[in-house]
């Protein structure tokens, strides 16, 4: 069986006959990638709505830090204990506190 040198397939690079390209070209094609600069309008519609939303924040007081609700010495269980509300809001952050160090000390969360 033969094989027919200008028919057969080869792994071997070869020029292209066509490619004729001059560096005019590949200017003109780095300026078109360049120009073409994304812009994520999503992100863009998001962050004006969450400012709409949350308001300007450089008009806003600083927080004054306030003690926390909870106390270092609650435990898990007298919050359970009770049906009453709590005497005031308790910050998310606040709680999160709390019931990650409850974790840890139970060995839940590592």
């Amino acid at each position: 069986m033969e094989v027919n040198p200008v028919r057969s397939h080869s792994n071997e690079k070869q020029p292209l006959e066509h490619s004729t390209s001059t560096n005019g070209e590949h200017e003109h094609t780095e300026k078109e990638k360049s120009a073409s600069v994304f812009i994520n309008h999503a992100a863009i519609a998001w962050h004006e709505s969450r400012r709409k939303w949350t308001g300007d924040q450089s008009q806003q007081p600083e927080r004054m830090i306030k003690d926390p609700i909870i106390s270092w010495s609650t435990t898990y269980e007298d919050l359970l204990s009770t049906h009453e509300p709590f005497s005031e809001p308790i910050p998310l952050p606040e709680m999160v506190d709390f019931l990650v160090d409850i974790w840890h000390d139970e060995g839940l969360f590592d």
